[in-house]
């Protein structure tokens, strides 16, 4: 019996058994080979379930060598038909899915209306795919966490995307950061949040820019964004060229904005008129931030004192990445001074300097033994009457981390 009837005999024999079975069935239909990856997947779902997640990581080691195409992405649609109800999470992040595979798993998600998180980081789509994922998904009530993140969706495709924060309001992370967006995609998107009460997480880093482009242009639009928004907790604005002038209008519009918790302005070109602005906001008494991501821009000593000067007074930071910013020994003193006063950070980043000198390494020694075990990313040890430092891994993640999904808290580390 050749492989195409023996596929024919399973499906028709074995309607009820498990899918990894059924799954090799539809493959020796199809003639197409099956898929280590998925098919160990197929064997681990339990049909009676009332929810299933759909995990499969490209990057997960068993799988690196397996990953997800667009075949056998219709071969899988085709597997949980019937039970699309039953679908929960979908992670397929960093397979090899392109547009055509994007299109086999929209039209399964029109009929998969109690999904509720699609993660599809690093994959190859387009706008048309995004196009046909916002259709499929348009009105879906459970949804609250999609990821594109990392993929070539562009300007139509985040236009697309963009639309579902009107038809989905249950819609509360939303990452579409390195997809090569221009200037008209990010603008519409800070308009449509900017009237928008539900999104939580927004990630749109590293748009797409023109030879002659700087952030600058946007940032009036991202301003005004944060200025009438009340519902946004956490943003990223990494790499958006916003340099000083860009990070001086969104400061001042900040300052209308109680609801900001998290903020990543990291490699934005920022020196130190950028931190006069972020120094007046987070001195403020409204002040609500509690983690800062500004690792490398270019704010110098003058600029690290300009912080130093804010945290001394600051009572809402926790989190503060200061890494990789040109800073010498006398800024990294003043900053070591300002954190004898602070009472409420609690991590710091600031290993990448290579300027410690003995001064400020004689100051961190100090805090060491008044701040809890881990705080900062550096020990410090005193040998022979010489100061000298040691890289601490003191647990921060540099990856988008949720927690406590059932309840839509999150809390972002990048």
């Amino acid at each position: 019996i050749n492989a195409e009837y023996m596929g024919i005999f399973i499906l028709q024999k074995m309607e009820h058994e498990d899918l990894a079975l059924k799954y090799k069935g539809i493959c020796g239909a199809k003639k197409i080979e099956l898929l280590p990856s998925v098919q160990r997947f197929f064997k681990d779902v339990k049909k009676d379930k009332e929810k299933i997640d759909i995990i499969i990581r490209g990057n997960d080691k068993y799988n690196f060598h397996e990953r997800v195409t667009d075949d056998h992405m219709e071969l899988m649609a085709e597997t949980f038909k019937g039970m699309e109800k039953q679908i929960n999470i979908i992670d397929l992040r960093y397979n090899l899915l392109t547009d055509k595979g994007v299109k086999s798993l929209a039209e399964f998600l029109k009929l998969a209306k109690n999904t509720s998180s699609i993660n599809l980081l690093g994959n190859s789509i387009t706008a048309k795919g995004a196009e046909e994922l916002a259709i499929a998904l348009k009105g879906s009530e459970k949804l609250w966490y999609l990821n594109l993140n990392g993929n070539s969706i562009g300007t139509d495709g985040c236009i697309a995307i963009t639309e579902l924060i009107f038809y989905n309001p249950q819609l509360k992370h939303l990452d579409i950061g390195n997809n090569d967006i221009k200037y008209d995609g990010i603008i519409a998107l800070a308009n449509v949040v900017g009237s928008n009460y539900t999104i939580e997480v927004l990630n749109m880093e590293n748009p797409s820019f023109l030879f002659f482009m700087v952030g600058q242009e946007w940032a009036t639009h991202i301003a005004k964004m944060l200025a009438n928004n009340i519902g946004l907790h956490k943003l990223s604005l990494r790499k958006h060229k916003l340099r000083c002038d860009g990070i001086y209008t969104i400061m001042e519009h900040l300052l209308e904005n109680n609801k900001l918790t998290v903020l990543d302005l990291s490699a934005n070109e920022i020196s130190v008129e950028g931190c006069v602005a972020i120094g007046k906001y987070l001195r403020q008494e409204g002040c609500v931030l509690e983690g800062l991501h500004l690792a490398n821009n270019k704010t110098g000593d003058l600029g690290a004192k300009t912080m130093a000067q804010a945290l001394a007074v600051n009572k809402s930071l926790a989190y503060f990445d200061f890494t990789h910013n040109n800073v010498h020994d006398d800024g990294l003193s003043r900053l070591a001074e300002s954190l004898k006063i602070n009472e409420t950070l609690k991590m710091l980043k600031l290993f990448g300097h290579n300027f410690f000198g003995q001064e400020a390494l004689g100051l961190f020694l100090e805090l060491q033994d008044k701040k809890p075990k881990g705080w900062v990313d550096f020990q410090v040890y005193k040998v022979d009457e010489h100061f000298d430092m040691a890289y601490v891994d003191n647990g921060i993640n540099p990856a988008w981390k949720i927690v406590e999904q059932n309840t839509h808290k999150f809390i972002l580390f990048i």
